[in-house]
């Protein structure tokens, strides 16, 4: 078999070896993994990722990270001649190593988050790896093997880790779909039940693509949706996302269904304490930082199937949008991703006090990366945004270089004598604050920004600019800390 080396024992003291990351190998790995996803995604070296990956394998260390680098270049480089190949090296692999090898390897036959993940990954390169050759056909004699080396895998794989056997079934589904049809009579003929069975399948799926059958794509009954009602409105609207985005995985309707039908019905915030927490419960951290990670080294259909999934649970956890836009760039799913930015930042700017909330563990529904790719080139309206904001700011930094403190209040104070919108006022004000810091006025400058943000609260402006009150309360902890 192909790639025979990668299945013989490191040697007889450690089959598996031991892990050498800080080696020439290993760096020669990481220089091409690192370009994954970004925009030097164009230069990477298939073949160096294929040979190091190789090298590192059979003399080095059973690494199912490294395996999962091995099978992307693989099939990125060479889908139709790679696909049999990798998976039969991967179920292979899966025999000999499953619980011994890195990371974490296990005497006990258990399987932790850590291999888990990293198995769970491998999968998704596979499926994402289908999902952009979609035109390939197998021969039926190609068709019944990797059927059956996938049949393999669902059994190897579907005690332990999570998303192998949905993963592993649409693979199923990928390669029967596109065994040749002037073939398919000779597949599993002893078995006239399951051979109509598979006919019928397929007939299916190709009414599917031509849009003929409604009720197997899961279209919803507009006449039986009563519109008045929260509950059916909104699984109406997560049907037409769920059925558009089964059809397209870049389309900007599924995206923008589902987040109308999770938040259209949410006319208040939940009830904050002084703090601004709330009673929500934050998504765990461990799947966040799982779906961080992911985005960046793996971004694929099947991880923007799960954010998503997950994003419909927690209609305050803003930080998913964010994620799923992310990953659909990586998918060049571009009209998707500006679309998922444009409804959750209307979502947002419908609740003034959103940028104070917190969830229940004192997490903020807004944190700092959700802030910038939210404020990146931001909705302006003329009507409302106070004009000229920078040019005050360049004049009282040009005023206190040259004139000195003392003028620079009494300019401030001119302008807000002028001022005629609470907005105007809150800004100058803010200017005052950050004047009253670079005299070291730390008392003075607590007590205004505490007045501010009580005035602030107060108020119900229209199109305010959400990051002037995340401003205000991440100051105020942070001179309240530093006042400890």
């Amino acid at each position: 078999m192909k790639y025979q080396n990668i299945l013989n024992d490191i040697n007889d003291e450690t089959p598996v070896g031991i892990p050498d990351e800080e080696g020439e190998i290993f760096s020669a790995i990481d220089e091409q993994v690192m370009k994954f996803g970004s925009l030097q995604h164009d230069s990477i070296n298939w073949d160096i990722l294929i040979n190091r990956t190789e090298q590192y394998l059979s003399y080095t260390c059973k690494d199912y990270k490294v395996l999962q680098y091995l099978g992307y270049a693989l099939l990125q480089k060479n889908f139709k001649s790679s696909f049999e190949d990798f998976l039969l090296l991967f179920s292979a692999f899966n025999k000999k190593y499953f619980f011994i090898a890195y990371p974490k390897p296990s005497e006990n036959k258990m399987i932790n988050r850590f291999k888990e993940k990293s198995v769970g990954l491998i999968l998704e390169r596979v499926e994402s790896a289908t999902s952009n050759n979609l035109d390939e056909r197998f021969s039926s004699l190609e068709g019944e093997r990797i059927v059956g080396v996938i049949q393999e895998l669902i059994s190897q794989l579907a005690e332990y880790i999570s998303n192998a056997e949905p993963v592993l079934n649409r693979l199923l589904r990928f390669v029967k779909d596109r065994i040749d049809a002037r073939e398919k009579v000779s597949i599993n003929e002893t078995n006239l039940e399951q051979y109509l069975h598979n006919v019928q399948v397929d007939n299916i799926a190709s009414l599917e693509q031509n849009n003929m059958v409604s009720n197997t794509l899961n279209f919803p009954e507009v006449a039986s949706t009563d519109m008045n009602n929260v509950r059916q409105l909104k699984q109406f609207y997560f049907q037409v996302a769920d059925t558009t985005c089964s059809i397209d995985s870049s389309s900007a309707l599924g995206y923008i269904s589902r987040r109308f039908g999770l938040w259209h019905g949410i006319v208040q915030l939940p009830e904050m304490n002084s703090l601004g927490s709330t009673m929500m419960q934050s998504v765990p951290l461990e799947k966040v930082i799982d779906y961080r990670e992911q985005v960046v080294s793996s971004p694929s259909i099947a991880l923007l199937e799960r954010i998503e999934k997950t994003v419909t649970t927690s209609p305050y956890w803003i930080e998913g949008s964010y994620l799923s836009a992310k990953c659909c760039s990586a998918l060049n799913f571009w009209g998707a991703a500006e679309a998922i930015k444009n409804v959750t930042k209307q979502f947002v700017d419908k609740f003034s006090m959103f940028h104070f909330a917190k969830f229940q563990n004192g997490e903020p529904f807004l944190n700092d990366v959700v802030l910038n790719w939210l404020s990146d080139e931001p909705i302006t309206n003329s009507s409302t945004q106070m004009p000229s904001v920078n040019d005050l700011i360049n004049n009282f930094d040009e005023c206190y270089s040259s004139d000195g403190f003392v003028a620079v209040l009494k300019l401030i104070d001119e302008q807000l004598k002028s001022a005629g919108d609470i907005r105007s006022r809150s800004y100058l004000q803010f200017e005052k604050i950050r004047f009253f810091l670079k005299e070291g006025m730390r008392t003075i400058a607590i007590n205004e920004l505490l007045e501010l943000i009580s005035s602030s609260k107060k108020c119900v402006v229209e199109e305010w600019d959400s990051i002037f009150f995340t401003r205000l309360e991440r100051l105020k902890d942070k001179l309240l800390k530093d006042n400890e």
